[in-house]
């Protein structure tokens, strides 16, 4: 059997959704901002903020300098934008729908079975509640960015930095597959060891009191760890036997090259594709490997810094044109990749190596602020927790409630028909033979299909759908409830096909379950026409041809609901289908 109505996950199946909660969570933020900004005018138009300015160095100064370190500075404001513009590109339509399977899913190829089953975790929770999900991810990213340009010292600094190295390593796990360091064929050139890792290594060095910079600590440390990290990678990019030195990079330029995106950009990368073949490719390949090690010694000897960097940049450069398309042109991409992360720490510790840093009178970081920042300052960072909460709220209720949404369902087939005309009446014959009519269902809710007893494909899965459906309803909606299902195979139709497709599906237990059907192929037939079941003769003796058309009926034995497809493609969108179902039986 094929149906008629096979349906797809498009881009923007969800995307009217998507963006219409996204909008009512804009205005409750803008009416919170409208609030603080009267409390700012009526409330505290009199309150002056005084500094207590401490000496660097005495007993328990907290080591926050007065003037942030530069190498600091940087990461903070970049890694503060970045989080920004990761927070908008959360916002593309295809987001809820489609992050999964072009991201998150192929991410995690060829790691290691228990990450596969972690990341699944993060994947379920998605796919109950996609709309939370990606609304949720939004607004925590946002406020992110905001948190870490907002607060420079103090305690509600910390708090922000905290956020962003737990969702950092979240995503970095259950998003980015460990930055697939994991599976095989990692390479510098192609992510690993994963964009959000360096956000979360960004976050994690703010916490670092500003001594550590003027004293040189923390950025000798970056450098270490970054040329650590250079090292390792340019040794697996140089490595025979991985796939590099043949054509890996070659293809990988090629694919980058074939997604949307202005020709101005896609035809270089056409024409540097063309050329890394054989001899080339392999230069290519080692000469990359060659210039990663030799930028780690430089890190980790801390010798020629800025000539280090400057080569680091022209190739990590081009590698987020040619290689990583920056990373989110096309397809569904939520972050500009590995390489600008990584240029900000390196920038940051080459920085901080070469520049003598000055201490300077102190504060201290017991404060919840920073003296300098006045009620406006405050006031905005209340504004920006509240953004945080608009985004940790919805992650969470995604994460623990286990009852999935009709969501999945609403974007893989149009949205059911409302619709109000009385049933046809009909009797045929049961499963087990015995005449059952539509008329004595009155008073009940009915959910009703077709089903092909000798499909293989479309039909078992309808078939679990509505199983689920069923065992999930509230046992009172359940007592009046039941589902019915036509046959419509227009040769094998018999009670004894109909057992065989019951007991092979798990149905024959359910008390509330109908299958009908008929000897006679012309009563059938009449049945499939009143009900608008389209069928289609079957060219091989067998397979049949139907729409996959469900009504969802009243009481009064009134069509409520037509659900004109079915979605099932996938586990998630089948539960999703199920979930849909006991919504519309219980609003009949």
């Amino acid at each position: 059997m094929t149906g008629m109505g096979s349906a797809s996950l498009s881009a923007g199946g969800l995307a009217g959704p998507f963006y219409h909660r996204l909008g009512l969570e804009a205005v409750a933020l803008v009416l919170v901002a409208l609030v603080l900004i009267a409390a700012r005018y009526f409330l505290f138009s009199q309150v002056r903020s005084t500094t207590h300015v401490r000496v660097a160095g005495s007993a328990d100064d907290g080591g926050l300098l007065a003037h942030e370190p530069l190498p600091r500075a940087i990461l903070r404001w970049g890694f503060g934008l970045l989080w920004i513009l990761d927070g908008l590109l959360q916002m593309q339509r295809a987001m809820p729908t489609q992050l999964l399977s072009q991201v998150i899913e192929p991410a995690s190829q060829g790691s290691p079975h228990w990450l596969v089953q972690l990341v699944q975790l993060g994947v379920d929770a998605w796919n109950r509640h996609p709309l939370w999900a990606a609304t949720g991810a939004v607004w925590i990213q946002l406020a992110i960015g905001l948190w870490l340009l907002l607060a420079k010292s103090g305690r509600f600094a910390k708090v922000g930095y905290a956020m962003a190295v737990g969702w950092g390593l979240l995503v970095w796990v259950q998003g980015e597959s460990m930055g697939q360091i994991l599976a095989p064929g990692a390479s510098w050139l192609f992510g690993a060891p994963g964009a959000v890792l360096f956000y979360t290594v960004a976050a994690a060095t703010l916490f670092a009191p500003w001594r550590f910079w003027a004293r040189d600590r923390l950025p000798r440390w970056l450098l270490w760890a970054l040329g650590a990290e250079l090292v390792g990678f340019g040794i697996l990019q140089g490595w025979p036997g991985r796939g590099f030195y043949q054509n890996g990079i070659s293809q990988m330029v090629a694919q980058m090259a074939q997604t949307p995106q202005p020709s101005w950009i896609a035809g270089p990368m056409r024409d540097v594709a063309g050329l890394l073949h054989g001899g080339v490719a392999a230069a290519v390949n080692g000469g990359v490997a060659v210039v990663l090690v030799a930028v780690g010694v430089a890190f980790l000897t801390r010798r020629l810094l800025w000539s280090a960097f400057g080569v680091l940049s022209v190739l990590s450069l081009a590698t987020w044109w040619f290689v990583q398309d920056f990373g989110f042109l096309g397809g569904v991409g939520t972050d500009p990749n590995s390489m600008i992360p990584g240029l900000l720490l390196a920038l940051a510790g080459v920085v901080g190596s070469t520049r003598v840093a000055e201490a300077r009178d102190a504060v201290s970081e017991r404060a919840w602020w920073p003296s300098d920042v006045g009620v406006a300052g405050r006031l905005f960072g209340v504004w920006t927790v509240a953004a945080a909460l608009m985004g940790l709220g919805p992650l969470v209720y995604a994460a623990l409630n286990q009852t999935t949404s009709s969501a999945l369902a609403l974007a893989a087939s149009d949205t059911p028909f409302s619709i109000d005309r009385p049933v046809p009446s009909f009797t045929l014959l049961d499963q087990y033979g015995r005449p059952v009519s539509i008329d004595q269902f009155r008073g009940k809710r009915i959910v009703l299909t077709n089903l092909d007893p000798v499909c293989t494909f479309d039909c078992p899965l309808i078939a679990q759908e509505l199983r689920s459906a069923d065992l999930a309803l509230p046992p009172s909606v359940r007592a009046q409830t039941v589902f019915v299902a036509v046959a419509v195979n227009p040769v094998i139709h018999s009670v004894q096909a109909l057992q065989i497709f019951d007991a092979r599906e798990n149905l024959a237990g359910l008390s509330n379950w109908y299958y009908l059907t008929s000897p006679s192929l012309a009563r059938l037939e009449h049945v499939w026409q009143t009900l608008g079941f389209g069928v289609s003769m079957p060219l091989d003796g067998v397979m049949v041809q139907h729409e996959d058309l469900s009504f969802v009926i009243g009481p009064h034995l009134t069509e409520r609901f037509l659900v004109p497809s079915d979605p099932s493609l996938n586990s998630a969108i089948a539960t999703s289908i199920s979930s849909l179902y006991v919504h519309l039986v219980e609003e009949v």
